[in-house]
């Protein structure tokens, strides 16, 4: 009768034995998800809808909230089309990917040589007709297309910040225009 039980434990560790690589290798999968899901969560849009407001001074404003990474994410629109930006005090102009350039239908003008963080590269530029967070639009502004450029967010640099005052409080932006006739509101 112990023999009998020595066998049978010795067939649950070979079973068992061969069921781990396949269960270490969900257990990878599910972290791998978990990993991806986190960072996703940590740069998403908090700001799906912003709509601007009358503030305090009765000027529109928009509110926008930082997300995990402390980033300021917001849906709005490039010539009347969605998209996805990101605010970038750094960025001279609107700058998007060519595949984003594309997808908005713009017309591609050579640009000439552009310094970023991953060098000196060849770039395209375009002119915008309209950008708008929240119902503040810009128009006429310069947007540059680098080759280099991946993912869907466009920054939405100073070409477009230069026109606002821009105030950070406690995970908060608010943008209000610096005159109502730059933001396409008329003056009462």
């Amino acid at each position: 009768m112990p023999q009998t039980s020595h066998i049978s434990t010795r067939s649950r560790l070979s079973a068992a034995r061969r069921k781990a690589p396949s269960l270490l290798l969900l257990l990878a999968v599910a972290a791998f998800v978990a990993l991806v899901a986190h960072q996703a969560l940590e740069r998403s849009n908090p700001n799906p809808r912003p709509v601007a407001y009358l503030g305090p001074n009765g000027a529109p404003e928009v509110m926008l909230r930082s997300n995990a990474v402390d980033q300021y994410v917001a849906s709005g629109s490039i010539n009347g089309q969605p998209v996805r930006f990101l605010i970038d005090t750094g960025a001279a102009d609107v700058a998007m990917s060519r595949a984003m350039a594309r997808a908005l239908n713009l017309h591609l003008v050579s640009g000439g040589l552009s310094k970023t963080g991953n060098g000196t590269i060849a770039t395209w530029t375009a002119r915008l007709d309209e950008v708008e967070v929240g119902g503040l639009a810009v128009r006429n502004l310069r947007a540059t297309v680098l080759p280099n450029m991946g993912g869907e967010e466009i920054l939405l640099g100073m070409a477009y910040l230069k026109h606002m005052d821009v105030r950070l409080a406690g995970g908060r932006l608010w943008l209000r225009p610096l005159t109502n006739q730059a933001w396409g509101f008329n003056d009462p």
